[in-house]
């Protein structure tokens, strides 16, 4: 069998582990961008206003998503129930989506380009985070989780993707 890589091992790591790490990465690479004057995002300062608007909206929606799925930090095997109320209702990983904005928006709000990197890159492992979660839901509940996925087919964005 295939040892896995780095990235397929980062992936399997729970996200409520990875997140604090993914989040330190953000800010070194913030801080180390401001104390060197790394290159710079246009449009400031309105660049981080919105940065900051979209980061503050990941927030809002991660805490509404919390606040819908209770046991969200909980390790696959110790969910009792599948959640399709609340936010879960319009995308079937809106906890993922938040992240996504909280990363992206702490970048643009930062104003250093070469923070899209780590946010895009840390973006892209949470999109593979969830496709392989979703694996996981339909082994775990199969007939529910198929149904769930005709009633909401968006994974992240509603009505795009």
């Amino acid at each position: 069998m295939k040892t896995p890589s780095l990235i397929e091992r980062y992936i399997l790591v729970r996200p409520p582990v990875r997140a604090p790490i993914e989040f330190a990465i953000i800010v070194v690479v913030g801080i180390l961008g401001g104390m060197f004057d790394w290159m710079r995002l246009p449009f400031s300062p309105y660049s981080n206003i919105l940065g900051a608007a979209i980061c503050v909206a990941g927030c809002l929606i991660h805490l509404r998503c919390h606040r819908d799925h209770r046991q969200a930090l909980d390790r696959n095997e110790q969910i009792e129930a599948l959640v399709t109320t609340g936010v879960f209702s319009k995308v079937r990983h809106p906890m993922y989506s938040s992240l996504i904005l909280i990363y992206i928006g702490l970048a643009i709000a930062w104003g250093v380009a070469w923070l899209l990197i780590p946010a895009v890159g840390f973006s892209v492992i949470t999109v593979a985070t969830a496709c392989r979660e979703e694996d996981y839901l339909l082994q775990e509940f199969a007939r529910e989780y198929r149904e769930y996925r005709r009633t909401v087919p968006w994974r992240f964005i509603p009505h795009v993707f």
